[in-house]
């Protein structure tokens, strides 16, 4: 009940921020000017959701003047427009059921994560690490019909499970997480990392100590061949989507031609940061940007208190980060789009004093005003002056 009243109190902050935001915001191509709470839940990707709930995805791929794959449903996965629909009996919209969704798996991954990250930082830090995840910058969205609580939820409770060695529990989770978010790759890339470090605890006197990998308790063999399971099983999720779209539509490429259609249509591993690193501060001081990137992605995955968190924690942020630097474009999205990396709330409230704790707290909450007043609302033109 703590962890849900903490959960909620963060909740209504960015609902209170919300709906001051939409009285400044302008005319769009959703809404009117000032939009309704119902309104205002509809932009952007919430459309996707809608529509799919209501078409379905496209059997033939629309392309654009020059032949290539345009934006569509496929990018989008299904759970989330699947459960909305659930709710269709109420007669109310499909935003307001898909919120509603939303809402409750932010709840629901609220307390998962908490149950899973506690027992190694303690409640009042749990606590903690709750009001820091859900008011940071980008908080709001988890209670939009966005997938992201949803993804959050399923990923946090695969893990958890399998953090405690009940593998075949989180056999469930990952297959629904694979189908609510692009979440399967990252994930399967930490759960193959992480049985690849409990292999090397067998050869290697160090890691075997605790000093070069997190954790303190080895797997068992019987283990070890769980969380193999569990990594193959993982893969074949991972799959099963693109094998899907490839099967509706006749390409064998449509889910990647789909996505790097927000894009210049490729896909080439590291690529898209150089080329927005560039993008944002020019061709000379790009790479000094990119190094920066790089640093701080290091310097965060090596701290002392994400590694107390946990192989299942540790390997998580390890894998979405490595992911992140191999195939996503960093545009306005990559704000909301590191909300999967809440375990390192735990870790900031774990090594942060009372006093720190307050700062980070304040500072997502003025993130908040940003990100809902200059992303989602669109309603401010900021003109930089130096």
């Amino acid at each position: 009940m703590r962890v849900l009243g903490v959960w909620a109190g963060a909740a209504a902050v960015s609902l209170l921020i919300l709906r001051l935001g939409a009285r400044d915001t302008p005319e769009t191509v959703w809404a009117p000017a000032s939009p309704t709470w119902t309104d205002h839940i509809s932009f952007w990707d919430s459309g996707w959701y809608n529509r799919i709930s209501s078409e379905g995805y496209p059997t033939d791929l629309p392309v654009d003047a020059n032949g290539r794959v345009a934006q569509n449903s496929w990018a989008f996965m299904p759970l989330l427009p699947a459960l909305a629909r659930v709710l269709g009996w109420t007669g109310w919209s499909f935003y307001v059921c898909a919120a509603l969704v939303a809402t409750a798996a932010s709840a629901g991954a609220a307390v998962v994560m908490d149950r899973w990250l506690a027992p190694t930082v303690g409640e009042r830090a749990s606590l903690w690490a709750v009001a820091l995840a859900w008011s940071s910058p980008c908080a709001a969205v988890l209670q939009m019909p966005y997938a992201e609580s949803l993804s959050l939820l399923l990923t946090a409770a695969a893990l958890a499970l399998a953090g405690r060695g009940r593998f075949a529990l989180a056999v469930p989770a990952i297959a629904l997480a694979a189908f609510s978010r692009p979440i399967g790759l990252p994930l399967t890339m930490a759960l193959g990392a992480w049985w690849l470090s409990e292999v090397a605890r067998d050869r290697l006197p160090a890691a075997r100590n605790g000093r070069l990998l997190p954790g303190s308790h080895p797997l068992d063999r019987r283990e070890r061949e769980g969380l193999l399971g569990l990594t193959v099983f993982s893969a074949a999720c991972t799959l099963a989507w693109p094998m899907l779209a490839w099967l509706v539509t006749g390409r064998p490429d449509a889910y990647t031609a789909t996505e790097t259609a927000w894009r210049d249509g490729s896909l080439m591993p590291f690529a898209p940061w150089w080329d927005r690193s560039e993008w944002w501060v020019g061709v000379h001081l790009g790479w000094l940007l990119l190094a920066g990137i790089l640093v701080a992605a290091i310097a965060g995955l090596s701290a002392p208190s994400l590694r107390r968190l946990g192989p299942a924690a540790w390997f998580w942020c390890a894998g979405y980060v490595v992911y992140l630097l191999m195939f996503f474009d960093p545009t306005a999205s990559i704000f909301r789009i590191l909300l999967p990396l809440a375990p390192a709330a735990w870790a900031l409230a774990l090594s942060s004093s009372p006093r720190r704790r307050l700062v980070l707290l304040a500072a997502g909450v003025i993130g908040q005003l940003f990100w809902i007043s200059w992303v989602w609302d669109a309603s401010i033109a900021v003109r930089w002056v130096p």
